[in-house]
């Protein structure tokens, strides 16, 4: 299966003097630049554009006005008269599609809904427990996709296959701390074991949760075109992780098209230095 990626960015009102040019690789992308660029503004405006949270392009206390045109493979499965659709301001050009994107920002999760949030729970421990436990929702989750198995007992053996991977990858994240992944059968709690020791996933380290969100969000886009934006994924990671990380990802979804900011030459060092993107170069200044 071929990923569907977005093929061109092209974004005016960066920074409030700069526009944007940026041809994209099918498969990965990784933005560099020193901080205050615009790497994460160019990341969240894509993200506003998909998820038509539009107010994020257009600041009426600073007067910033952010225009941004994705030119996107289609992804669907309706006819379309183009090979290629364009949105700019969140207004389709021809056939509305739905592209299936996620986007991490995992060391800065915002709290969606600080009523729901227990005194001694943090933003990752929300984050990585409704992704692991949301039941009957439409948002994927770990959970739902086990009870696949019993609902679709077909796919039952695809679907453990899958999650018997995904552990390995987890285990072997986790080996240099000697902590293996486990459920427990009766409670369907998702737990960690070292030295026979039972440790819960709140008393991990930000760092393992920050990983463990990235790995379980790529899980369950079930191998489908994707496109996943990350912010700053290095943030909190070990060196060894962040060396690991684009690989584990494209290993569990080889049909994700990966748009990441970092700081971290160790995120690219092992084969990933073709696809590197240097912001600077991409930008021009906008005559006024």
């Amino acid at each position: 299966m071929k990923a569907s990626p977005i093929k061109r960015i092209e974004l005016s009102g960066l920074l409030d003097k700069y526009s944007l040019n940026w041809d994209l690789n099918d498969d990965v992308n990784i933005l560099v630049g020193i901080n205050g660029s615009g790497k994460s503004t160019v990341l969240r405006s894509i993200d506003a554009l998909l998820s038509k949270k539009y107010t994020y392009l257009s600041n009426k206390k600073t007067g910033i006005q952010i225009n941004i045109k994705l030119v996107i493979e289609n992804m669907s499965t309706e006819e379309v008269d183009d090979e290629t659709i364009s949105y700019e301001k969140g207004v389709t050009k021809g056939t509305d599609i739905k592209v299936k994107y996620d986007f991490i920002t995992t060391f800065d999760v915002p709290i969606r809904d600080k009523k729901s949030i227990r005194q001694m729970e943090t933003p990752l421990d929300k984050e990585l427990n409704e992704l692991i436990y949301t039941v009957g929702k439409e948002s994927p989750s770990f959970s739902n996709y086990r009870f696949k198995a019993t609902n679709f007992p077909s796919e039952a053996k695809k679907i453990n296959a899958r999650i018997k991977n995904l552990f390995g990858f987890i285990d072997e994240i986790f080996s240099e701390t000697n902590k293996k992944i486990n459920i427990d059968p009766e409670t369907n709690e998702v737990y960690f074991r070292r030295n026979g020791s039972h440790i819960a996933l709140e008393q991990l380290s930000s760092g393992e949760k920050q990983i463990l969100i990235i790995l379980f969000t790529v899980f369950l886009m079930e191998e489908q075109p994707y496109i996943l934006l990350m912010d700053e994924p290095d943030i909190s990671l070990h060196i060894s992780w962040q060396q690991k990380l684009i690989d584990i990802i494209h290993e569990l979804n080889p049909n994700c098209q990966l748009i990441l900011s970092t700081h971290s030459p160790s995120i690219f060092g092992k084969g990933w230095g073709d696809k590197i993107f240097f912001i600077e170069d991409l930008m021009t200044l906008t005559e006024k």
